[in-house]
């Protein structure tokens, strides 16, 4: 900056700016990444307990209508 000319000030608000640009870069690429990582969580855990509480009535009383 000395040999150019140009004041640190500018210069540190320039880099600054650049840093909280790729900060916000990071955080949205980690942000558009959580869904890919939540599905297989949700489908093994969540899932079939939905299932189970919404299916299960319905095959209970099924199966106690088919066995008398």
């Amino acid at each position: 900056a000395d040999m150019l000319g140009v004041s640190i000030g500018n210069v540190l608000r320039v880099q600054a700016s650049e840093m909280r640009l790729k900060r916000r870069q990071k955080a949205e690429e980690i942000a558009q990444k959580a869904p890919v990582k939540i599905v297989f969580p949700l489908i093994l855990c969540i899932f079939p307990s939905i299932f189970v509480v919404i299916v299960g009535p319905g095959a209970i009383r099924i199966m106690t209508s088919l066995m008398g």
